[in-house]
């Protein structure tokens, strides 16, 4: 049976429809690419929810039943050939947590990861991952025009809950819509409505590279807190990179298996700058900003996040990045070819004047890392040809500015 929607737009759904905006606003922000939501009402009550962000080739499909509770999540992603794909879905067949739940996500070249909880908060899980599925794709629709999205939402469970998939998911296999978009609506009359200068959601913007390079330049000021910090850099001298595969983690786990980046260069010796932020109020205090590696003389003029094997930036939400985990408040760069013969090299570093060292001639670089442990990213530079320029590690000192 044909389902009638009708549209309300606004920047977000929180049981209520959150900083409303006119048809006019939302389609302006639709062309700029800026986020925003879409209430669709069946009956006058919330049927589906889209919250779109272009910018980043991102909408998220969510399905209400009769009492306002979330029953299914689809989240699509832009490809590289510019179309919509399924990157993942969640269903659930009771929202209150007794009842079975099935999420799926999707990669571009056919692999699916399927997780089936047959009795939901009560236990049990089934895993399964396996290649030849293509994800469901479809065109970015135009503004107003969702009735493609809608439908293939509604058919995400049903098509893809097969073979052994089917056997042991509980979740109903139920096809909703067609669907038809009324346009000529009055809209959301009777829905609760409130401003909030909270975004009831964020598109998955990645973490951001934040000023790279005044954290390399001399005499910079920054602040952290109510705090002035001052910036030097100091050279660490240079690191051999045999076979161009460049590793950077905490150095006392090393044995573990720290995976080196995909992104590599041409065997070398390159030479490392520290950045060191110093508070102005207690010159005592220095903590390591910054470290980077050049490969070229040539300007960056882009960064990216440096990635290693099975990472993807689509699995990324707001504000989130792949880095390297640190326990001992130590990092280090290393090379691939060096990483095993260096596993007990942190065991004799007490960096505090100075925090940083090069050791083994060279092969590795170590440093006190920002505040302690935590995870930190490692960004590429490229020039306009795209070569790689440097490798910057970055220790989160100072606020974000995202």
């Amino acid at each position: 049976m044909e389902t009638t929607v009708a549209a309300v737009y606004c920047e977000g759904w929180d049981d209520g429809v959150v900083n409303p905006l006119t048809q006019d606003q939302a389609e302006s922000r639709d062309s700029a690419g800026e986020p925003y939501s879409v209430v669709l009402l069946a009956g006058g009550r919330p049927h589906t929810v889209l919250d779109i962000s272009w910018a980043e080739g991102y909408c998220a499909v969510t399905r209400y039943d009769a009492e306002g509770r979330r029953i299914a999540v689809h989240e699509f992603r832009r490809a590289p050939e510019g179309d919509l794909f399924l990157r993942e879905s969640k269903t659930w067949h009771d929202p209150a947590g007794t009842g079975a739940r099935h999420r799926t996500s999707w990669q571009i070249g056919g692999r699916r990861n399927d997780s089936i909880e047959p009795a939901g908060d009560r236990g049990g899980r089934h895993t399964f991952s396996d290649g030849g599925f293509t994800p469901p794709r479809l065109p970015i629709p135009a503004f107003g025009r969702w009735k493609a999205l809608l439908d293939s939402a509604a058919r995400v469970h049903a098509e893809a809950c097969v073979r052994q998939f089917a056997e042991i998911c509980a979740v109903p296999r139920v096809i909703d819509g067609p669907f038809r978009i009324n346009n000529d609506s009055p809209g959301a009359q009777d829905l609760p409505v409130r401003t909030s200068d909270e975004r009831p959601w964020h598109p998955p913007r990645p973490l951001q590279p934040r000023g790279l390079a005044s954290l390399f330049r001399d005499g910079a000021e920054r602040t952290v807190g109510d705090r002035r910090m001052r910036l030097s850099t100091r050279p660490a001298g240079k690191l051999n990179l045999p076979s161009g595969r460049l590793v950077a983690a905490d150095p006392s786990s090393l044995d573990y298996g720290e995976e080196p980046f995909l992104t590599t260069v041409p065997a070398g010796t390159y030479p490392v700058t520290v950045s060191l932020a110093t508070f102005t109020d207690d010159p005592a205090h220095t903590r390591v900003a910054a470290v980077r590696i050049d490969i070229s003389d040539r300007h960056p003029v882009r960064w990216e996040l440096a990635l290693r094997d099975g990472q993807d930036l689509l699995d990324l939400g707001y504000g989130e990045f792949f880095g390297f985990g640190v326990d001992a408040g130590l990092a280090c760069f290393v090379d691939e070819d060096n990483r095993e013969r260096l596993t007990d090299e942190w065991q004799s570093l007490e960096l505090r004047d100075p925090r940083f060292v090069t050791l083994s001639g060279g092969n590795m670089i170590a440093w006190s890392s920002g505040w302690g442990d935590g995870a930190y990213p490692t960004w590429i530079g490229r020039d306009h040809s795209g070569r790689v320029t440097s490798f910057i590690a970055d220790m989160l000192l100072f606020p974000s500015d995202d």
